[in-house]
């Protein structure tokens, strides 16, 4: 489509549009702030808005039908208005990443410009160097001002900067001698150009495009209306934009009757005064072509001096040609003696640079890597580029080095290396480099027959510690432990991070024999288990702290990496399950208990369907009748191979597989239909006891599954009882209180099981809604012969009546307990003195239930 008729489609759309505005739409007016940067935006001699972004909103406005209100403010305070949304848009706005998190831009820009100084017109600044220690003028929340900051910081150019509230002020104190420079963009500077007489420097820098721009949340109308109308006009040469733009940014002078046509005439008259002024202006052409010259090798010269990098050019002897500033600081010579100066020589009359010698003096091109240092002494690391060139006369061969200063980009590489292969907590190395030195060991074992060993530290109840004291303490502490461990191996040794509360200790080259190897290793491995049991002090409070050891001596128990960790997995957890706080050295039947697990885990998935999983009850009985007033719910599994497996050991399997959340809610449900049938068939008041595990407090859905178990058998309050372990209420402490207030409201009474073994706290005890204590059998067993388990036991009980919480005593066996428990106001008795743990069906007979 030719251009004729494209500017009739472009006028036909915007009448269309036009009027169907105007017929369906009135917008309300948009506040529009703008600030003197002429010729883009600036108030006029009448007070009025004017410039060419005010030319092409309001032309925009007239065609929409809608009013621009124009709020004109320094540019600081326009963009505390913006921020605070207390206008719609606002003009000139350069794009940056912090005004971006407040501000919305337009897709397309109305002018591009860059950042330009502007000095007096006798000012001998020629580059940004020459800037150091000079008063510069910026607009306060400028973009060119923070560009030039930028570029002065990246040249280590020291300035004073002062602020002005606009650009009318900072010219203003150009002009006025107090302040060296000033910096705006170049359309700005071009407009205070004249008015005060100043010189339009070489020092430019960061172009950018200008936008209008509205605050994040607000009204894009205006926005989007701009973005259609230049769309439109930037694709027709002839449109309103394109000669708005001509009116506001092209200063060149009008035509005007050439000289030739006007001195042709006078030439008739006056021939000889022709020939004058033709040679006078010839003259003149030839100064203003010597003029541009050297103002573009100034421009080369300031461009050579700006770049950070060394160049210089020598020909074949090693005389300087060339050398920019930087080069100059380097070697250590004054511009004004290059001439006289031979790089050769320089190279080769200071130590520290010898590393360049090789490639200055060779003729063939290179690209290499160097290390060296400056005069000051200052490591750095070049990346040094040679070409030849043809010297001063063409034929002369010459050689023009660069030295990129890379210094920074390595240390960058070192640093992301060392982030790679390191944890960042603790500094220490991670499972990336564990494993590469690992492998190097592995690989020196083999060939020179070596012995080491491998330690796996896996922190004991570091998660009661991290959840309740946070994880900024649990982190603190995890920091002072490879302290600990870092003092208890030699430089050699490696120790790693495995992630959490895990550590790997790596000791190569033991002694050859296997057993004075584990030897050694087990004395390191008991070094650090116990100094980790000395009280840990952060933020003025003392953490204690054990460590469970695994073991592994190679190539004895395995060659390969992957092998080894596993099995020092293995003795590890095998330590935390023979009680914590010990090391245990891998052995062949660990691997074999182990895959007897994973079977038996795969036979437990299926044992609640094959019906192998049966309940058997031991009763509890009250201490002053001796009849039977509620039972305990234990679980057998009757294995078709293994036969009968005790709660004990398949127990800890169904958790740790997260088989236990089903067997435990089967559990409590057929506790729930035995109350039901026990409570028909007697009117004795009774309980049953359900033993929770940890993983079912966990279990988010444990509250609602139980509730509707409550609501479904209609459960009588005080019929239904959970116990409950120290170690779960300590470990899940925030919690544990949540879900037994819930319980409570539910009518479910709560005990603490095996009460003592743990970690009894009797202050923690106190500040929980509990029912009951059972007392572990351990301590019954011993009295009334034993002193220390008495005294144990009186100090139990007596402390349950002070907090008014009844007592089970578990484990009853003989008469002579039941009578010093009576004596001592035990409540409940549970042991088999009474009967054994036995199925429903042989309790009610023995009970008559």
């Amino acid at each position: 489509m030719n251009k004729p008729y494209l500017q009739l489609l472009i006028l036909l759309m915007f009448q269309i549009h036009d009027g169907y505005t105007q017929v369906n739409k009135k917008h309300p007016p948009i506040k529009v702030g703008y600030f003197d940067t002429p010729p883009l935006s600036f108030i006029n001699s009448d007070g009025n808005p004017d410039g060419f972004i005010v030319d092409l909103l309001n032309e925009i406005a007239g065609h929409e039908n809608f009013e621009i209100i124009w709020v004109h403010d320094n540019f600081p305070q326009l963009m505390s208005k913006m921020r605070n949304q207390e206008l719609d848009a606002m003009v000139s706005t350069a794009y940056s990443d912090e005004r971006a998190l407040f501000l919305n831009y337009s897709e397309l820009n109305f002018s591009n410009v860059w950042g330009q100084v502007f000095l007096p017109k006798n000012s001998n600044v020629e580059s940004v160097f020459d800037l150091d220690g000079k008063t510069i003028a910026l607009m306060e929340n400028d973009f060119n001002g923070q560009n030039f900051i930028s570029q002065c910081d990246q040249f280590e150019v020291e300035c004073n900067i002062v602020y002005g509230k606009s650009y009318q002020q900072i010219y203003s104190m150009l002009a006025e001698n107090q302040v060296d420079a000033a910096v705006s963009n170049n359309l700005v500077g071009a407009e205070f150009q004249e008015q005060f007489n100043l010189l339009a420097s070489s020092i430019v820098f960061n172009p950018f495009k200008v936008y209008i721009s509205a605050p994040k949340g607000a009204d894009t109308t205006l926005i989007d209306y701009y973005d259609q109308y230049m769309k439109a006009w930037k694709e027709d040469i002839g449109s309103f934009y394109f000669q708005t733009r001509s009116k506001w940014t092209d200063n060149s002078p009008e035509t005007t009757i050439p000289f030739w046509l006007i001195y042709t005439i006078l030439g008739l008259v006056l021939f000889a005064l022709v020939s004058m002024v033709a040679a006078i202006l010839f003259k003149r052409q030839v100064k203003r072509r010597v003029t541009e010259l050297t103002q573009k090798e100034i421009q080369l010269n300031q461009i050579i001096n700006i770049l950070p990098h060394m160049i210089f050019a020598n020909d074949y002897q090693g005389k300087i040609i060339l050398v920019n500033e930087f080069a100059c600081r380097f070697l250590g010579i004054e511009n004004q003696d290059v001439e006289k100066k031979n790089i050769y020589s320089i190279l080769k009359s200071h130590p520290r640079f010898k590393n360049l010698i090789t490639y200055t003096t060779s003729s063939n091109p290179f690209n290499t890597e160097v290390e060296v240092n400056d005069l000051q002494g200052n490591k750095l690391t070049l990346m040094m580029s040679k070409v030849p060139y043809s010297g001063r006369n063409d034929t002369e061969p010459a050689m023009v080095t660069v030295g990129f200063d890379i210094s920074q980009t390595k240390q960058y590489e070192e640093e992301i290396e060392y982030l790679a292969n390191h944890d960042s907590l603790t500094g220490l190395p991670n499972r990336i480099l564990l494993s590469e030195r690992l492998k190097t060991s592995l690989s020196r074992a083999k060939q020179f027959n070596h012995v080491g060993a491998i330690i796996y530290i896996d922190l004991d109840n570091f998660k009661n510690i991290n959840d309740s004291q946070g994880h900024k303490i649990g982190d603190k502490l995890i920091k002072k432990v490879a302290t600990v461990i870092k003092k208890c191996v030699h430089p050699g040794d490696t120790i790693a991070r495995q992630g959490g509360d895990e550590f790997v200790i790596e000791l190569p080259e033991l002694n050859n024999e296997y057993h004075l190897a584990e030897k050694q290793a087990y004395e390191v491995s008991d070094l650090i288990i116990n100094q980790l049991k000395k009280p840990i002090l952060i933020e003025d409070k003392q953490y204690n702290i054990t460590a469970s050891v695994g073991l592994v001596v190679y190539p004895r128990d395995g060659e390969r990496q992957s092998i080894l960790l596993q099995r020092a997995d293995t003795a590890m957890n095998e330590a935390k399950l023979l009680g914590k706080n010990r090391i245990h050295v891998f052995e062949k039947s660990l691997e074999t208990k182990v895959i007897k697990n994973h079977q038996l885990e795969n036979d437990l998935r299926l044992a609640l369907q094959n019906h192998e999983i049966t309940m058997v009850y031991h009763p509890i009985v009250d201490a002053s009748t001796l009849n039977m007033v509620g039972a305990e719910i234990l679980l057998r599994w009757q294995h078709p191979t293994e036969g009968l497996i005790m709660p004990t050991d398949f127990i800890p399997i169904a958790e740790s597989a997260q088989l236990i959340l089903e067997i435990g809610y089967w559990t409590i449900e057929k506790a729930c239909e035995q109350i039901l049938k026990w409570q028909d068939s007697t009117k004795a008041n009774f309980f049953i006891a359900v033993n929770l595990s940890v993983v079912q407090i966990r279990d988010k859905n444990f509250l609602d599954k139980i509730t509707d178990l409550i609501y479904k058998y209609k459960i009588p309050r005080n019929f239904l009882e959970f116990e409950v372990t120290e170690s779960i209420l300590l470990s899940e402490s925030e919690r544990s209180i949540e879900i037994i207030n819930q319980l409570k409201l539910m009518g479910i009474k709560l005990s603490i099981d095996d009460f003592g073994t743990g970690y009894s706290s009797f202050d923690y005890i106190r500040k929980l809604p509990l029912d009951k204590i059972k007392v572990d059998k351990s301590f019954i067993q011993d009295i009334p012969h034993d002193s220390n388990s008495v005294t144990i036991v009186k100090t139990i009980l007596n402390m349950a009546n002070e907090m008014n919480l009844e007592v089970v005593a578990e484990g009853v066996e003989t008469a002579a307990q039941i009578k010093f428990l009576r004596k001592h106001n035990c409540q409940f008795f549970q042991g088999f003195y009474f009967s054994k743990p036995k199925p429903v069906d042989i309790i009610q007979q023995q009970f008559k239930l």
